[in-house]
Order: structure tokens, then C-alpha cells, then sequence
């Protein structure tokens, strides 16, 4: 079958030189290849004889030993060379950076390696939002099967023989600064944790990271680099994906931008893993989306599901930016080693905040305007970040043009109780930052001072301005009944209203896990991946 060869307003800007392309059909055609992506086409093509294409708009490095530095190298974040170059309004107007990885990949390329899971309650409440098997008994095989745990293999919460490799720092890896922070954590009062990916324990200790001899474990490396000899699984990079194509109200293919030319590939069953950034754009080109704002465009409604787009859920982090003494940062070292994770004061949910130091720090990338203000391009960070999250944010989807970024609204701290948590935390960044143990590592620190902590107006302020995320997006293609009319997918990820679509990836989170959402992303494409085999 070759799919019709429609016009819209995109294929308008290519000339008429640039054919559009029909490839013969596949069993699963997978758009992106990210911590969701790089799962799914690698659990799938394990059926040899699955045809399963996956999409993605970086580049590919095939060989692991010749990924380039900022890919291999798990001591810090690494949105530079892979990135979408995104923008976000962190709330008022404020514009910050947004990165998302752009690569075979995706963000589990670039990321801090943090391996959290979350808090049971997390998933449960997915459950009671009408999300059937997505509680954290449903969930937990799962995050068991991806891990091969160091620490912890094959215990009741762990696994031992997952292609993630999970480790956690001994404390004579620790930077002296880290050392110095959690004992100021324990001299405040909180208790030691030996593993933070036990709900059971709550207060500070070594994290979790998917590293190993330094190098970062990224879902290309764990997943694809054991599938790429597979004669069934084809990764196309460099492509752009589009929109997805219809026969009636079935998807039968995707159409992509490579090389200057339109391709269109052709398959049985199209999954959209291009994140909770960009996966909501695709569906909207596609013609799902809310109606009259499709109708506006010139764009055919396939599905009128107005949740696309909305609901956008991420942490907020607030600092303490400090300039450090000579010797008091350590850029050999992880990003991140330790973290506390406490109940804010006030607060009925558990482990709801978290409290962490970084290593290191470069403004410079990604903030460069606050070189100046904090007085060093590389501060050392005492930080404070919201896990439970009621604010929501939205994603701006104004044209047709694939190659236009959305519109990024954060929305920050607008939920009262959001803010009051978050000025809860700066105080104990603060308790923290101005103790003893980290006094011979700190110069001075910078923007605040002890009035402004203690007066509640001074310090909101404070939070509006200077509020980052934790680069966590989810929720923006939500999961949920037919009866929600925000949701845009059911409890097995299918889109509502369509066959043969489904979306797997952090976009189909309801709300935000207490945990950095690397893990939790691909325990939703391990699931997903279940499902479809089944």
C-alpha cells in the first residue's frame, strides 16, 4: 500500500524537487529514541520476526567506544552538543533554559545518572486516577527487571540481572564537600540512608546512579548496543518526525524530514517516544489535539482530545549559590553523589522534597546571565528541589511547522502550598550552606543574606526569581479513562479514539514521581513493551 501523498501548510515549504518518499511497511514504527525509544525498539526486536523501526532526530554513534566525550563521561550534565536548544518561561515571563537531549538516547545520554524510582504513593495515585496496573505493586517488577542493582541485587527490591547498570558511592568516593554536607544533614537531624530507592527510608545518603567506570549508562548503551546486530531492528537518525498519517481513524504511518526531503514510512503500529516536549507536538500536526485550535490552523481533526499539551508537570529547584573557596568544588567527581530526602515541615507527604549539594557547577552553558549576580561561572550549590508537585504548566502548540519549538510554560510555584514548601526548603538549603563543616569550602554566598531568609515576602521573591528545574518534564499526553477528557491515552498507552497509536514516554505520566524521571520512563517502556508482545 502506498500512503496518498497529502498537502498542509508543511509540505508547502519544500520544493517541489523534494519527493515524498514511501517506505514499505513495519510491525512497530517507534519515534524517538530516548530513555522510552531505545527501550521499546530494543525489548521488541527481540522478536526476530518483528520489523521495528525506530526514528530519531539526533545523531547515532553505533560504536560505544567511540561516543563522544560529553555521551561517555557520567560526571555531569551534558546539554550542550546534543540538545534542542529549548526555552522556558519558569513563570512571569522569566525565560530559562530548557535542555533536552538530542541524540540516540535522548536525555538518558546527557542527564546526571541520577537512578531514582520515586514513592509508592506515586504510582498509586496513577492507579486511583483510573489508570489500571499502574500501581507501585504493578510497577515494581518492573523497576526490578531494568536493574542490575550493585548494592542490592536480587533482593525484594532489587534486581540483578537488568541491562542498567545501578551503583552507589562509597563514602571515601565522595567529594570533600559532599562529606562535609551529609554531616551537616545528620547533625540536623537526618537520619542515614542506605539506599534511597527503598520507600521505607527516608533522610540522607548516597544516590543511586546508572554509571559505570565513569561512563554513563545511557538507555542507548544498556538497550540498543545488545540489539543493533538484530536484522529486524533499522534506527534511523537525523530524521525529524512530522506527523502521523491516517486511514480513517488508524494510524498507518509517520511522515519525516531527512536530508531536505519528506519520507513517509509506513507501519502496523506507530508509538510516539519523543518525549513530553515534543511528543504533544506531533499528535497536534497530526490532527489530535483540541479541536478548535486544530480547526484555527488548517489542520484536520483526527481526535478531539484537548488534554494534549496540558498538564505539564516538572520540579522546581531553588539554591543556595555559594562562591567556593579554592579546591571547594570537584570537577573529577559525579554531579551529584548525595542527596537527603525528607518530608517538608507541614507537609502529609513523605519524602515530598529533596536537599542535595553539587560537586560541581557551570552557569556558564545553560545560565551565563547569572555569572555575574552569583560571582563565579562555577558555584557550589546547596539546593533544595519539590518532588510533589500540584502546580501544572502547559505547552504552547501555535503552528504547523515541525521544525518551530513549542512554547514552554512552567508555571512554578503557583499552587500556594508549592511555594510554601519551596521556602521551607531554601531555609534548610540555607541551614545547610551556613553550618561549620562547609564554612572551609565556601568564600562567601552570594544573593542571599539571613534577613532575607527569614522574611516569607523577601524570600517568595527570591523563589520567583531564581527557580530552575530539575529538567523533568512529564504529563503533557496523560494517561487516564475515556471519561477524563484531559486524558489522551488509556491505562495500555493506546490514544484515545485511535488504532494503532500509542505513545510511551514521560508524556503519559499523570503527574511528576518523587524521583528523577530517568527510571521511571523506562519502567514505563518496559511495561509498555509487556503489553505489546502480549
Amino acid at each position: 500500500m502506498r500512503l496518498p501523498a497529502t498537502r498542509d501548510p508543511l509540505d508547502a515549504r519544500f520544493s517541489l524537487k523534494h519527493a515524498l518518499i514511501t517506505v514499505s511497511a513495519w510491525d512497530e514504527i517507534i519515534v524517538g529514541a530516548g530513555a522510552a525509544g531505545s527501550v521499546l525498539a530494543g525489548r521488541l526486536s527481540t522478536d526476530h520476526a518483528r520489523r521495528v523501526l525506530l526514528i530519531e532526530a539526533g545523531p547515532d554513534y553505533p560504536d560505544p567506544q567511540a561516543l563522544p566525550s560529553d555521551l561517555r563521561l557520567a560526571r555531569a550534565m551534558s546539554f550542550v552538543d546534543h540538545d534542542w536548544d529549548l526555552v522556558a518561561d519558569a513563570g512571569e515571563g522569566r525565560p530559562i533554559s530548557y535542555p533536552r537531549g538530542k541524540v540516540v538516547g535522548g536525555s538518558s545520554a546527557v542527564n546526571a545518572t541520577v537512578a531514582l524510582r520515586g514513592m509508592p504513593h506515586d504510582y498509586d495515585d496513577w492507579e486511583r486516577t483510573g489508570c489500571a496496573g499502574w500501581a507501585w505493586t504493578d510497577v515494581l517488577p518492573y523497576f526490578r527487571k531494568l536493574e542490575t542493582d550493585a548494592d542490592f541485587a536480587d533482593s525484594e527490591l532489587h534486581g540483578s540481572s537488568g541491562p542498567v547498570y545501578i551503583r552507589r558511592l562509597r563514602r571515601s568516593e565522595w567529594s570533600a564537600s559532599v562529606r562535609a554536607f551529609f554531616d551537616t544533614c545528620r547533625t540536623l537531624g537526618y537520619d542515614e540512608v542506605t539506599d534511597h530507592n527503598d520507600p521505607r527510608q527516608s533522610g540522607v545518603g548516597p544516590l543511586p546512579l546508572n554509571q559505570r567506570d565513569g561512563v554513563r549508562q545511557s538507555a542507548a548503551l544498556c538497550y540498543l548496543a545488545p540489539a543493533r546486530g538484530r536484522p529486524n531492528l533499522s534506527i534511523l537518525p537525523n530524521a525529524l518526525a512530522v506527523r502521523v498519517l491516517f486511514e480513517s481513524r488508524r494510524a498507518v504511518g509517520v511522515e519525516v524530514l531527512r536530508d531536505g526531503r519528506v519520507e513517509r514510512f509506513e507501519g502496523a503500529r506507530i508509538t510516539l517516544s519523543a518525549g513530553a516536549i515534543h511528543t504533544p507536538g506531533i499528535l497536534f500536526r497530526s490532527g489530535i489535539g483540541p479541536a478548535a485550535e486544530l480547526r484555527a490552523l488548517g489542520i484536520d481533526v483526527v481526535a478531539d482530545r484537548p488534554g494534549v499539551g496540558q498538564n505539564l508537570s516538572d520540579h522546581p529547584s531553588v539554591g543556595i549559590p555559594c562562591v567556593p573557596r579554592p579546591g571547594g568544588i570537584d570537577p573529577e567527581r559525579p554531579h551529584f553523589q548525595v542527596y537527603a530526602r525528607y518530608t517538608a515541615s507541614g507537609s502529609a507527604e513523605p519524602n515530598d522534597m529533596q536537599l542535595g549539594i553539587t560537586a560541581h557547577f557551570d552557569l556558564r552553558p545553560r545560565s551565563a546571565y547569572l555569572v555575574d549576580l552569583v560571582g563565579t561561572p562555577t558555584p557550589l550549590l546547596v539546593f533544595a528541589q519539590l518532588e510533589r508537585v500540584r502546580s501544572r504548566g502547559r505547552l504552547i502548540l501555535s503552528n504547523t511547522d515541525a521544525l518551530a519549538p513549542p512554547g514552554i510554560v512552567l508555571e512554578y510555584a503557583q499552587d500556594p502550598e508549592d511555594l510554601r514548601r519551596l521556602l521551607d526548603g531554601m531555609r534548610r538549603a540555607w541551614q545547610v550552606a551556613t553550618s561549620e563543616p562547609l564554612a572551609p569550602f565556601i568564600e562567601r554566598i552570594s544573593i542571599l543574606s539571613q534577613s532575607i531568609v527569614d522574611d516569607d515576602d523577601q524570600l517568595a521573591g527570591v523563589v520567583k526569581l531564581f527557580s530552575q528545574s530539575g529538567f523533568h518534564p512529564v504529563g503533557t499526553a496523560k494517561m487516564g479513562p475515556p471519561a477524563d477528557t484531559m486524558a489522551v491515552v488509556d491505562e495500555r498507552l493506546r490514544v484515545h479514539g485511535i488504532e494503532g497509536l500509542c505513545v510511551v514516554d514521560a508524556s503519559v505520566m499523570p503527574g511528576v514521581p518523587s524521583a528523577n524521571t530517568n527510571l521511571p520512563t523506562m519502567m514505563i517502556a518496559e511495561r509498555a513493551a509487556e503489553l505489546m508482545r502480549s
